[in-house]
């Protein structure tokens, strides 16, 4: 790879075997609907800056997308507990 490694990437690709997946989708509509919910509950303003995060993953078995499975979070927090963990690196 080079000095750009998102610049070799199939973007295009990857979002094709997403979509691919039903269950992505189901999951990604999961994720979507908890931002619209907590914007109706909270306001676009509260929010701006940060993730509504699932506490459990959707994955789960049994995982529900109800409220009391959200809570909001920094964009940093959500998007960094990855980092150094053996499989996301």
């Amino acid at each position: 790879m080079g000095d750009n490694p998102a610049s070799e990437r199939d973007y295009k690709k990857e979002y094709a075997a997403f979509k691919a997946n039903p269950q992505n989708m189901k999951d990604h509509s999961a994720r979507v609907k908890a931002r619209r919910e907590m914007v109706k509950k909270y306001g676009e303003a509260a929010l701006r800056g940060k993730d509504i995060d699932h506490i459990r993953p959707l994955r789960g078995p049994g995982t529900p997308n109800s409220p009391g499975n959200w809570r909001i979070s920094s964009v940093g927090d959500n998007r960094d507990w990855r980092k150094g963990k053996k499989g996301y690196d």
